[in-house]
């Protein structure tokens, strides 16, 4: 369905940047490539640079290689391309595996009536020596650390071993070489593949030898089976009348995909499953597009992407409010808006995961609500202040901070989302039971509510006194400009329409509700405002008043006027809300069809041909181009041909979740209710199915009986209506799309009442055909485990959550005391049993540091109030990735105090997860002890310090299989690991 055939059709000089090759590792892709050329050639990234144009070339004695354009095909899974040299037609299949290993499949085919004698030739710049039959690169960086201005930063952020090879090559000098003959009228097949072999990745060293072992078409197969696989595993089925959109769709799907990073590279950063905003662009966890990717990220039925893009975010918070996560160091380092935790409380009622989880997650929120209040202060400490576009993410197209020159402003986007954020922080709370963190919270939302309500609305539609109407409404909520301490109301708009997206109006019933407030939406499809499309980011009366102030000399500035993916989904979040909320006479689920089209015909290259899709990173017209000099005598001007920006297929912005959501009507909840909610889109059929919510696999069928009858159906075998399926089984029918309730508990069919008047899915005239009359079993969110899911468990742990296990924390719990040979004098050893997981570069309040230590080695060691039952020990090692700074100790050990109360004994029976000492998360299982003491002693790696984030001690009744003993592993250029699974030497 995806395949990219031929030449990109804007993309006249084959630029390796827009004809990127769809298949990619969890670590390792091509960010540009170079088709004239056999092989991997091209910019290769490792999660991030390896500062090297080409992976491995292929070069033919028969010469160069010149490929046939039209017959290339870039399928999500593998590239199929076409070459001729001499005499010889070249087939090339290549692809990356999930963990990352680069395989190039060549069938060289001689149509001549001789046989052709050639040597191959593989070259690369990361392998140097050989080993066998394979070129070995050791300790690669992967990725070399970015920003290491003053070499601040050591050089990588870990190491790769690289393993190079292929079918009967043998290593001569640095190539990889072999003589081949293709007799007359045959074809031959040849196999290059390259392994990244990761310590953090075990399975990037079975994947290697799996494919090295196996002939082409084994390899071939097994790529497309796997790649195919991860797709029924994760993505929902979706089947609407339009295929056009339809492909977009699942374009978006696959564009999720390319954006994820799984590298699991030990330490503060890059440890988690998570998003990339634009792999191929910035390449970072972005916290403005965060909530924006996860709108769509929630609905894959792994909860670990969704999941571990917000623990990326929350454990480099600094108990603040949200960080750009720092793999890239002096890039996008700012703070930014966000509502992270409102999209992620709606994660959670999906996935659910339990207490722990959630406890986890509000935490985090409820540290961001405060730090964004406190972080971008002004002059009412209820509001949000930015001085700086970028922090909205829309740079120069923020044109209110245009408005008399720079400075700083009560923003409503940034107020709503922190009120948005407050709320589902809130709700998070009295999920847990915690009443006091709940009331907090509750205040916090009021207080921000309060500050907008009567503070940012200004009641005249003429915002700036010349004389003419800048709305259609009887006034509009207005940002403030900070002039002279006081706040004075900015008559230029971004997209003010936060406050709706968000909730911060009253609905009608509600206190505080005006219906004057619902007139600012009457601007919303109005060319000469908010134009439905172009979606651009801010109200384009507002850009003329810019671009007049630019002529008449009282401003400099003429900025940008760009739409972007983000302003789709921040506009369709707008009708969503007013369909529901706020109805109007100028929304309607027509309005909402119609944007929703436009954003899908955004995605073709060639309008409206879905042949090539691309979801660039933002657009502009022409006229009013950023680069171009404008003058006073030559303004810019909205208008013009559209041109699309150069970062490809970026995830800044999000769709799917609108089919999930307003289509099907899915609406998330915590409890084992299964609420339906649609805007009656006139389509006359569509189905999602494949939906994992909560515990169990929903499917939701819409089949119009004014089109269709149960003997005449769209969909085979399923009755016609509005129908819900759990686990496979019907469970409800109705007549039409309203809004509805399945309890799963009796089995019946519910007509919720309350929506305010005139809102979507009206359903008093609702007639239900059927419903099962019986218990259904779905449990709630908080009953939903996530234990069966090794990766969500493994990346939870690593968060300091253990979701397989119920043991207490015995090195939390009262009357356990620690103490240590030696502390920093600037550190505290009790903050390694603080409970708190969060570190990064900077922020070591959460962080027990024994930098300065005279000693080789150190120990940690924990009394209990009497004898324990222990079997588990976690320790959390601090890396803030500087030369000479804190990592990973070189070795650590375990051990328990013997029951003669002098004697300390190493644990016996170990199970260590990693192998090696890492960066961050080391798991210690053995067998159970009886004791009143733990102590971990470690020594410290060479020319580095040791930081220990927490130490966890448990009794999780485990049953140990001892780990085999390894050889010891000693690097000694950077931080010495031993390894530690060998039996260690009791000591007193």
């Amino acid at each position: 369905m995806l395949v990219n055939e031929g030449v990109i059709p804007d993309d006249n000089n084959d630029d390796g940047s827009a004809n990127t090759l769809f298949s990619r590792g969890s670590a390792l892709y091509m960010k540009t490539q170079n088709n004239r050329q056999l092989g991997f050639v091209g910019t290769v990234h490792y999660a991030d640079t390896l500062n090297k144009d080409t992976m491995y070339n292929i070069t033919l004695s028969t010469g160069a290689v010149m490929e046939d354009k039209a017959a290339r095909k870039n399928y999500p899974s593998h590239a199929d391309q076409t070459y001729k040299s001499g005499g010889l037609d070249i087939s090339q299949r290549k692809f990356i595996t999930s963990s990352n290993t680069a395989v190039t499949l060549l069938k060289l085919t001689n149509n001549g009536n001789s046989p052709i004698t050639l040597t191959m030739t593989v070259k690369s710049p990361f392998v140097t020596e050989a080993e066998g039959d394979e070129l070995i690169g050791k300790r690669v960086a992967a990725p070399i650390m970015v920003g290491r201005a003053g070499e601040e930063y050591v050089e990588a952020m870990s190491h790769v071993d690289v393993h190079l090879s292929g079918d009967g090559m043998m290593p001569v000098g640095n190539d990889l070489v072999k003589e081949i003959t293709v007799p007359a009228g045959t074809s031959v097949d040849e196999k290059v593949v390259m392994g990244w072999l990761a310590e953090e990745i075990p399975t990037s060293k079975t994947q290697y030898a799996e494919f090295k072992a196996s002939n082409n078409e084994k390899a071939f197969n097994d790529q497309v089976k796997e790649y195919n696989e991860w797709w029924a595993q994760n993505i929902p089925y979706i089947d609407i009348p339009d295929e056009n959109v339809k492909k977009v769709l699942y374009y978006r799907w696959w564009s999720n995909r390319f954006n994820l990073l799984e590298a699991n590279i030990p330490g503060n950063d890059w440890q988690f499953p998570m998003n990339m905003e634009g792999v191929l662009g910035y390449n970072n966890g972005i916290t403005v597009s965060v909530p924006w990717v996860l709108q769509d990220l929630k609905w894959l039925r792994d909860p670990s992407y969704a999941y571990g893009t917000w623990l990326a975010q929350g454990e480099y918070s600094e108990n603040a409010n949200y960080k750009n996560n720092p793999g890239r160091p002096n890039i996008w380092t700012w703070d930014m808006m966000q509502n992270t935790s409102q999209v992620g409380w709606e994660a959670y009622k999906i996935y659910g995961g339990g207490e722990k989880v959630l406890k986890k997650f509000a935490d985090f929120s409820a540290s961001d609500v405060t730090g964004t209040l406190n972080h971008f202060r002004g002059t009412n400490p209820d509001l949000v202040y930015y001085n700086h576009g970028p922090i909205t993410g829309n740079d120069g197209d923020t044109v209110s901070m245009h408005w008399k020159g720079n400075g700083n402003y009560a923003r409503l986007d940034g107020s709503s989302t922190a009120y948005a954020n407050a709320v589902a922080t809130q709700q998070m709370y009295e999920q847990l039971g915690d009443d006091a963190n709940a009331k907090r919270m509750e205040e916090v939302a009021q207080r921000i509510r309060t500050a907008i309500l009567n503070n940012m609305w200004y009641d005249e539609a003429d915002f700036d006194g010349d004389g003419e109407v800048d709305t259609n409404g009887e006034g509009s909520f207005l940002h403030k400009k900070v002039i002279n301490q006081q706040d004075i109301f900015n008559p230029w708009r971004d997209n003010n329409m936060f406050v709706f997206n968000f909730g911060v109006v009253p609905k009608e019933g509600e206190a505080g509700y005006k219906s004057k407030y619902l007139t600012q939406l009457s601007d919303y499809g109005d060319p000469n405002y908010y134009p439905i499309f172009p979606f651009f980011t801010a109200d384009q009366h507002s850009i003329m008043k810019r671009v007049e102030a630019f002529q008449n000399g009282e401003t400099s500035a003429f900025g940008t006027d760009q739409f972007a993916w983000c302003n789709f989904g921040n506009y369709i979040n707008t009708i969503r809300a007013s369909l529901r909320h706020y109805p109007v006479e100028n929304i309607n689920t027509d309005t909402y069809k119609t944007l929703f089209d436009w954003g899908a015909w955004l995605h073709t290259v060639e309008p409206g041909n879905t042949d090539h899709l691309d979801s660039n990173e933002f657009f502009w017209l022409e006229d009013y181009f950023f680069g171009t000099p404008w003058t006073p005598q030559n303004p810019p001007n909205p208008s013009g041909k559209m041109v699309r920006a150069w970062i490809h297929h970026d995830t800044l912005g999000m769709m799917n979740y609108s089919v999930m959501e307003d289509m099907a009507g899915l609406q998330p909840r915590a409890d084992d209710k299964v609420e339906l909610w649609p805007l009656d889109i006139q389509y006359d059929h569509f189905a999602v199915d494949n939906v994992r919510y909560h515990d169990a696999n929903l499917s939701i069928v819409w089949q119009d009986p004014a089109k269709y009858t149960d003997s005449n159906p769209y969909y085979k075998d399923i009755p016609v209506g509005y129908s819900l399926f759990i686990n496979g089984e019907r469970v409800m029918t109705t007549d039409e799309m309203s809004h509805i309730i399945f309890d799963t508990a009796t089995g019946k069919v519910e007509k919720p009442d309350g929506d305010v008047p005139g809102a979507v899915g009206d359903n008093t005239n609702t007639n239900v055909i059927y419903e099962i009359g019986r218990a259904v079993n779905l449990a709630s969110a908080d009953d939903t485990s996530l234990a069966g899911n090794e990766k969500a468990v493994d990346m939870f742990n690593k968060a300091g959550v253990d979701v397989e296990h119920s043991g207490v924390n015995l090195a939390t719990t009262a009357g356990t005391t620690v103490e240590s040979s030696y502390i920093n004098s600037n550190s505290n050893v009790n903050r390694l049993a603080d409970g708190s997981t969060i570190a990064s570069i900077t922020h070591t309040s959460n962080t027990a540091l024994f930098g300065g230590s005279p000693n080789p080695s150190d120990s940690v060691t924990f009394q209990f109030d009497g004898v324990q039952t222990v079997d588990n020990v976690k320790v959390y090692f601090y890396n803030d990735r500087r030369p000479n700074g804190y990592a990973a100790p070189q070795t650590f050990g375990v051990e328990y105090l013997d029951a003669d109360g002098t004697t300390w004994k190493p644990v016996e029976g170990q199970f260590r997860y990693p192998n090696y000492v890492a960066a961050n998360y080391n798991n210690v299982e053995f067998s159970a002890v009886n004791t009143k003491a733990i102590r971990v002693h470690f020594t410290h790696a060479s020319a580095y310090s040791t930081g220990i984030k927490e130490i966890q001690i448990y009794n999780n009744d485990l049953n140990v299989t001892p780990s085999e003993n390894l050889a010891p592993k000693v690097q000694l250029d950077l931080p010495v690991n031993v390894e530690q699974g060998v039996p260690l030497k009791w000591r007193q």
